[in-house]
């Protein structure tokens, strides 16, 4: 088909203005400085240094007379003035071979403040936590009964208040510093919790409330000493994928143990009369998910916090033993799985930084477990006299609730 001389004149001054507009900004964006000065034969202008999401619409920032990046309000860059709810990788960052990540991604909750160490991107984050912890009562209902005249006089499972226990927490965080996922393993322990109730000397004996422990109804003494004691540990293994900017979803394994004993000791005219004792065991293994986020990040201060909760395959056990006149009868179950267990944590824990690369970090932490075999809750479904076939069983029907605070340090590197 033939072309009308009027159109290919057309296309051609269409195609030579076009390429002579594309030579005109390539030269003018190669060379600012030099238009600026011949147009205002002045100082050149400040230069630009553009953030590295602008491609994808991020905020540019200039550099002051101290050389510091600045944006757009004249406020220094920190780690908060980045908090945004988009993709924690930018979609132009094209060469993440791990030597240009650090130029192609936002900050993400993993990163410092600000500071030298701003633009390491660290790769591995350690913490190091002291864990001061308290737990609810155990469940049960009336173990030992007192003088009716005296509220009080005598002992329940919900009374047995325990004193805090301590222990560390320690966590090593791996960072991909292209993508923002990393890799967490965190281990806890705390024991000692303790709850000792004495009973003295009332104006009537005491007496095992019915069905009585161990089905042992009808004893009655005069004095006694209850002991309660636990402990608890746990290790976990989660990979956390980057949602946003600020907030992280994690899943993975996670192993808790919990272990708790109830003993008491009566005693009779002054001598020991009955001694009865219950352990329990509670191995939890299973899966959890949650999410990890970054409520607030300012150049002085940040606040994080996790939420998780899990479902767990429960390989429970309890021993109980009953020691009357010299002679002893026990028993001991076990079950695989015994129960399906729940495990739920929340975390909520300001940092401060002390260095460019260590922080201080002071928080609340809170663990809820349900679907455990605890004493107090075995005490009225044993047999155990001496002499006698012995019949046990165990059940899961308990839960505690640990909560407390944590102090400690972070350091990136």
């Amino acid at each position: 088909m033939a072309v009308r001389p009027c159109g290919l004149g057309a296309t051609i001054r269409f195609v030579t203005t076009t390429m002579l507009i594309m030579v005109g900004l390539i030269g003018m964006a190669a060379c600012p400085a030099a238009v600026a000065s011949q147009a205002w034969d002045s100082e050149p202008t400040p230069s630009v240094l553009v953030d590295s999401l602008s491609t994808s619409g991020g905020p540019s920032f200039t550099e002051d007379e101290s050389g510091v990046p600045a944006n757009d309000d004249g406020g220094v860059r920190t780690h908060g003035s980045l908090i945004t709810d988009e993709p924690c990788i930018d979609s132009g960052c094209l060469s993440c071979n791990g030597t240009g990540c650090n130029a192609c991604r936002k900050d993400a909750i993993f990163d410092p403040f600000s500071g030298p160490c701003h633009d390491k991107k660290a790769c591995w984050i350690g913490r190091a936590d002291a864990l001061l912890l308290w737990r609810n009562s155990p469940p049960g209902g009336q173990l030992v009964d007192g003088d009716p005249l005296v509220p009080g006089s005598g002992l329940s499972a919900a009374g047995m208040e325990s004193t805090p226990a301590a222990g560390p927490r320690f966590s090593i965080f791996r960072v991909n510093n292209c993508t923002g996922h990393a890799i967490e393993a965190t281990y806890l322990r705390a024991a000692n919790f303790r709850s000792l109730r004495p009973l003295g000397l009332i104006d009537v004996p005491y007496a095992l409330t019915p069905p009585g422990i161990y089905n042992n109804a009808g004893l009655s003494f005069d004095t006694a000493n209850a002991d309660l004691g636990a402990r608890v540990q746990s290790f976990e293994f989660n990979r956390h994928h980057c949602l946003t900017q600020c907030v992280r979803f994690l899943a993975g394994f996670r192993w808790i143990e919990w272990q708790e004993q109830f003993a008491m000791q009566t005693y009779l005219g002054g001598a020991e009369a009955d001694y009865f004792q219950t352990n329990c065991f509670n191995d939890l293994y299973g899966g959890q998910i949650g999410l990890d986020a970054n409520l607030l990040a300012t150049r002085w201060v940040r606040f994080d916090s996790v939420v998780k909760a899990g479902a767990y395959y429960n390989v429970g056990s309890q021993t109980s033993q009953y020691t009357t006149g010299g002679s002893t009868s026990a028993v001991s179950i076990s079950d695989s799985p015994l129960s399906g267990a729940f495990a739920g944590e929340v975390g909520l824990t300001g940092v401060i930084p002390l260095t460019c690369c260590l922080d201080i970090r002071l928080g609340y932490f809170g663990l809820w477990l349900s679907g455990i075999a605890q004493p107090t809750r075995q005490l009225a479904y044993q047999q155990l006299t001496p002499g006698q076939p012995t019949v046990g069983t165990i059940n899961a029907n308990g839960g505690v609730l640990l909560q407390g605070v944590s102090l400690g340090l972070e350091g990136r590197w």
